[in-house]
């Protein structure tokens, strides 16, 4: 049989096991297993996370894996009518400041605390004038400014602060949000912070608001594709991952996450099989996306059975390139340490779960699913696929 130069139209794909991540260790919980956290990151070699049930930060040595201290100062996990309120409770969403050695940690009075990286206490509580949490955050490097959420007010707020003084700048309400804001990103290609807004009066789908934190103004809304995105991130060439939530598998049926060019506003990727997601993070030396689909569904729909997992996204050819099983509780923060590539998760009733990162695998350990994308041996999926391309187009041209 020939073959016709339609071959050359397919996308050619290998299903193969490629896991990159392996488990190397746990740390466990203390001083009691955590049912309540918020955001991490990882700067310098240490890993941060907030604890609400502890309400503490957890600091952990990710080379070697064990629990150097724990932050505290923070309100922790408020119980309303026997149930946990995210909303007075804290801390919560975080960002470090590597050019004053500090970490920025906002807390459920409406407070952002400051934490000085060289002892690990809180230094200074600046309260941005919400009576509800302070919650996600970018930091503008370049103007030295703190971009920091309010989502449980009446009308959510951006707060500005500055890193040199701690004080609060002014503030950016979001009058048409109506499910809250989420995570805000700076884009240091043109000096703007991106605000994930759920949903709003135009947009119930969801929009990303693009803010000019010195003007104090929105000056352009992106709407994106029946998302309702919790989690963003900035990748390469424009591109901005967005973590479709779970409000969207409810909704819409979404049954992916999607990639903006916030150039154009064109969505210029959706990847299938995941979704229900909460933080996101890019890391440039593995090329990644890393999103927490702690609320992902089996079949992408509200009737599903839950499936939640840590999803590995490669931004050169936005396939899917790894799954690792998470749970549904804590598993919606994860972080990458960019050096290293070491991936940390928290997860209930075990503990901080590290994962090495090795390219040159093909075979999959306990708990975790290549998906995506690959081939055996050591190299990126990318390369892969355009081999085939070349063979397939070889071939066609021989057979006509």
């Amino acid at each position: 049989m020939k073959l016709s130069l339609f071959l050359l139209l397919l996308p050619v794909t290998v299903l193969a096991d490629v896991s990159y991540y392996h488990k190397r260790t746990v740390v466990p919980w203390e001083p009691k297993n955590a049912t309540s956290v918020d955001q991490s990151v990882i700067n310098d070699g240490y890993y941060y996370l907030s604890d609400r049930t502890n309400a503490a930060v957890h600091v952990v040595n990710v080379a070697t894996g064990t629990l150097m201290a724990d932050i505290t100062g923070f309100i922790g996990l408020n119980i309303v009518n026997g149930k946990p309120d995210n909303g007075i409770s804290g801390p919560n969403g975080l960002t470090v400041v590597p050019d004053h050695n500090q970490l920025y940690v906002g807390d459920g009075d409406g407070t952002v605390k400051v934490v000085d990286l060289g002892n690990n206490t809180v230094v200074a509580s600046i309260h941005t004038g919400a009576s509800t949490r302070s919650d996600e955050m970018a930091y503008d490097s370049t103007r030295q400014l703190i971009a920091v959420t309010n989502p449980e007010e009446t009308v959510p707020v951006l707060t500005i602060i500055s890193v040199a003084n701690h004080t609060v700048l002014g503030n950016i309400t979001f009058p048409n949000a109506t499910n809250g804001i989420e995570q805000p990103a700076w884009n240091p290609a043109d000096g703007y912070v991106y605000v994930s807004v759920p949903e709003s009066n135009a947009n119930p789908g969801g929009e990303i608001d693009v803010v000019d934190i010195e003007q104090l103004k929105i000056i352009k809304i992106l709407q994106q594709p029946n998302c309702n995105s919790h989690g963003i991130a900035f990748g390469p060439y424009d591109q901005l991952m967005l973590g479709c939530s779970q409000d969207s598998i409810i909704t819409y049926g979404t049954n992916h996450v999607a990639i903006l060019d916030v150039s154009t506003g064109n969505v210029t990727a959706t990847i299938p099989g995941i979704a229900g997601c909460d933080q996101v993070i890019y890391n440039p030396t593995t090329n990644f996306y890393y999103v927490s689909a702690y609320q992902n569904t089996a079949n992408g729909t509200k009737q599903g059975t839950p499936d939640p997992l840590l999803g590995i996204i490669d931004a050169a050819t936005h396939s899917l390139v790894q799954t690792i099983p998470t749970d549904n509780i804590t598993a919606h923060s994860v972080a990458v340490d960019p050096k290293t590539n070491t991936l940390v998760v928290p997860l209930a009733n075990i503990g901080i779960v590290l994962y090495d990162f090795d390219a040159s695998t093909t075979t999959n350990d306990t708990g975790t699913t290549g998906t995506g994308t690959g081939t055996s041996g050591a190299g990126r999926p990318e390369l892969v696929h355009l081999l085939l391309v070349a063979v397939a187009a070889f071939a066609a041209i021989v057979n006509l």
